[in-house]
């Protein structure tokens, strides 16, 4: 099975859906350890993308 690619935009995309699933209580509690999992992968993702943009621009 080929891993998908995702991009900053998807990720930021799809951490603040489940931000407003959260929000409107729309997670029940099965569901809430897998979202938290998603979340704990999709942020280290975003804050990864950051520190290398962050490098780079340091290099300059």
């Amino acid at each position: 099975m080929a891993k998908k690619k995702i991009t900053f935009e998807k990720a930021m995309e799809e951490l603040q859906l489940i931000y407003e699933a959260l929000e409107q209580g729309a997670v029940g509690l099965d569901e809430l350890e897998t979202k938290m999992k998603r979340v704990k992968v999709l942020s280290e993702f975003c804050q990864r993308k950051l520190r290398d943009i962050e490098a780079v621009i340091s290099k300059d």
